[in-house]
């Protein structure tokens, strides 16, 4: 069973020294935990895709502490320098065209490469300490709801790793934005996320092609980095999106017996209903705030998907903007069983 600790300079070394020996180890990240490994040493990188039951067709990100070090990695271009230089380290992914060091098993034999610098400070303390880029997956069986906290990573995958470094439940709560860079003309968002189209455009005062192969997703030999596919993000419940007036109907009403409400806000009104309602009326935010609901999304997801309800009803975003776009991502994805 995996050991949880917590990120004392003890605790790094162990990690340290596992990472070095080809083993795959647990870390934090701002936006979700990932199931890490020395992204140059195929043995370790082997153990990922065999812990979480993953594809060898689907992609890993290459994680990196400076933007130098991604260079050794992968070609920039002058979008890649812009976008690095403006929004790393934080929650971007870039593909572009990678360099002979990296093995094909990291890319799924493509000319392409994902690489990210994170902002968590943990992870980057533990980067800090390394000598090779780290490969990190989100630390979940493939396909499931992905894991917020050390507590997430322990009930899904503690039978499969040895060590969770803990850095507290994850602040942004989805994954990266991957923004495929490599044409700089032509830049195309291939997931949404915490960094939105409108951030981007903003910044870089040109048109991203906002996620063309989500609109129809991917096949699988066009899939550039992780989260392309139609179904992910899945709890083992089956999930629908519905509109709120529809969940609010229901609730008022009787709901169907084995059947959870999840709100995007907490319900003004439920207060005024029986507690044999309230008991299946879950919500991802007190105030409605995207960025509030995407911090609580797989963790109330997670806490639906063990109660052993037959289907969860999960309230429709009302828009496509900004962060929203992620969000509709996921759920989409997630109700795609």
């Amino acid at each position: 069973m995996a050991k949880i600790l917590k990120a004392t300079p003890e605790a790094i070394k162990d990690c340290k020294l596992a990472l070095e020996h080809s083993q795959v180890i647990a870390v934090p990240t701002e936006t979700v935990y990932g199931l890490a490994a020395n992204a140059l040493d195929v043995t370790a990188v082997e153990k990922i895709f065999a812990a979480k039951q993953r594809p060898f067709f689907d992609p890993l990100i290459l994680h990196t502490n400076s933007i130098d070090k991604a260079q050794t990695f992968c070609d920039f271009n002058p979008l890649a320098d812009q976008l690095a230089k403006y929004f790393w380290p934080g929650a971007l992914t870039l593909i572009l065209k990678k360099k002979a060091i990296v093995p094909n098993i990291v890319t799924a034999n493509l000319d392409s490469v994902a690489v990210r610098y994170p902002k968590h400070p943990i992870f980057q303390r533990l980067l800090e300490e390394l000598p090779f880029p780290l490969a990190a997956p989100s630390a979940n069986p493939f396909g499931y709801i992905s894991p917020t906290s050390a507590e997430h990573v322990e009930a899904s995958l503690g039978n499969h790793i040895e060590i969770i470094l803990d850095g507290s439940n994850s602040t942004i709560g989805i994954e990266s934005t991957i923004v495929d860079a490599r044409n700089p003309e032509k830049p195309k968002i291939l997931r949404p996320g915490p960094i939105t189209q409108e951030m981007l455009e903003d910044q870089i005062k040109l048109k991203f092609d906002a996620n063309p192969t989500q609109k129809n997703t991917a096949e699988i030999n066009e899939l550039r980095g992780p989260g392309m596919l139609k179904s992910h993000y899945s709890p083992k419940t089956s999930l629908e999106l519905s509109p709120q007036a529809n969940l609010e109907r229901l609730a008022r009403g009787e709901i169907e017996s084995g059947v959870a409400l999840l709100f995007l806000k907490k319900p003004a009104f439920l207060q005024t209903l029986p507690e044999s309602v309230q008991k299946d009326i879950f919500w991802l935010s007190e105030d409605g705030l995207d960025l509030h609901i995407a911090q609580n999304l797989y963790r109330q997801m997670r806490i639906i998907d063990a109660k052993a309800y037959k289907r969860i009803l999960v309230e429709t975003l009302p828009n496509e903007n900004g962060l929203n776009s992620a969000l509709i991502d996921r759920l989409t994805k997630a109700a795609h069983q």
